[in-house]
């Protein structure tokens, strides 16, 4: 497992280190980008519709588990803290393009057949968190 600070200089984002709230806000804005992108793709894709011989090919992940999202403080803001915590937090699909382009290449698809798939994926994320509290 990489830690924070090793996956930030990897990645070019040591300056969020001490601002993890900026960057929490930076992959909020991203996600809502991503997720615009990909609506106007599919909008376009559906009114061009498939060409000769394409189909839609997807898939559906069920997903369950949890998450645990921390704070350390004065106990006697528990509730509000805890509120808090529930309300700035939640889960999400991700796409991994990169994952998604070797996996297709080892499996010997060709690479203009996969810029093809990649210039077309897109997510539609229905989870739903159920908090029984």
């Amino acid at each position: 497992m990489e830690s924070a600070s090793y996956f930030a200089k990897k990645h070019g984002l040591e300056q969020y280190l001490d601002r993890p709230a900026e960057l929490n806000e930076l992959i909020f804005k991203l996600l809502i980008l991503q997720e615009s992108l990909q609506n106007e793709r599919t909008r376009v894709k559906r009114n061009a519709g498939a060409g000769a011989g394409e189909e839609t090919i997807s898939i559906r992940r069920t997903v369950a588990g949890k998450f645990t999202a921390a704070s350390i403080g004065d106990s006697r803001y528990r509730y509000a803290v805890e509120t808090a915590l529930r309300g700035s937090t939640a889960t999400i699909a991700v796409f991994q393009r990169a994952r998604f382009i070797k996996m297709l290449s080892d499996m010997g698809v060709p690479g203009e057949r996969i810029a093809e798939y990649c210039d077309t994926v897109t997510l539609d994320d229905d989870t739903q968190v159920i908090d029984r509290e």
